[in-house]
């Protein structure tokens, strides 16, 4: 396994050699994305205006099936792909939104679910993917007293 967890890190860093073109939403608007207002404004356009769901496999380029299951991965080697995973989603403008503090290794499990959604891909700025929504009921997260997130 140890052998499979390193190609598929250096398919994650790979990935980030992809970069997709701004949306013609930004090159037509003549935004300036290093403007924080108007950063805010344009993704929020790109996003809920003229943005199309695709999953997350095909913007990252990392498939769903790539990502082991979870248990059949040691706690160091979730930890290592949880921080990996999200380095690349950070690299595609998404915040997968956890406790403060909680643990990289019970993150994988989270972001390898994250991994089935679709969701509209994003230029500029960054998309919060909210995993709980702080109420005691449905929220997958044990102690919801320390749900500041990070």
């Amino acid at each position: 396994m140890e052998r499979y967890i390193q190609q598929l890190i250096n398919d994650i860093h790979k990935a980030t050699y992809h970069i997709r073109p701004p949306h013609e939403l930004w090159i037509n608007s003549e935004a300036d994305p290093q403007d924080e207002l108007e950063l805010e404004d344009m993704s929020h356009v790109e996003k809920y205006l003229y943005g199309e769901e695709e999953p997350i496999s095909s913007i990252t380029g990392i498939d769903y099936e790539a990502l082991p299951p979870s248990e059949k991965l040691t706690k160091e080697q979730k930890e290592l792909l949880a921080s990996e995973l999200e380095r690349l989603l950070d690299f595609f403008h998404f915040e997968l939104e956890f406790p403060i503090d909680y643990p990289t290794h019970l993150r994988y499990s989270f972001i390898k679910d994250f991994w089935e959604e679709s969701h509209v891909p994003m230029s500029f700025g960054t998309n919060h993917i909210e995993l709980c929504d702080y109420e005691r009921e449905g929220c997958p997260f044990e102690d919801t007293a320390t749900l500041a997130t990070r």
